[in-house]
């Protein structure tokens, strides 16, 4: 799976410029949101650690 992690990172480098160039203070918050969740799941895929540590962190709002 190694191989593929150079098409992963060129994948989140152009997501982050994306977003960057966008200006993320133009966008709705639920687009926002999903697109730092797009990002999120990209780092995730180049890092399963990342994913594993992550989990910790999260919370449920009810």
């Amino acid at each position: 799976m190694r191989s593929n992690n150079g098409e992963r990172l060129a994948l989140l480098t152009q997501a982050i410029d994306d977003l960057a160039a966008e200006g993320m203070a133009g966008l709705p918050p639920e687009t926002l949101v999903e697109r730092i969740a797009g990002i999120w799941s990209l780092v995730e895929g180049i890092d399963p650690e990342i994913a594993r540590r992550r989990s910790r962190y999260m919370t449920t709002d009810n």
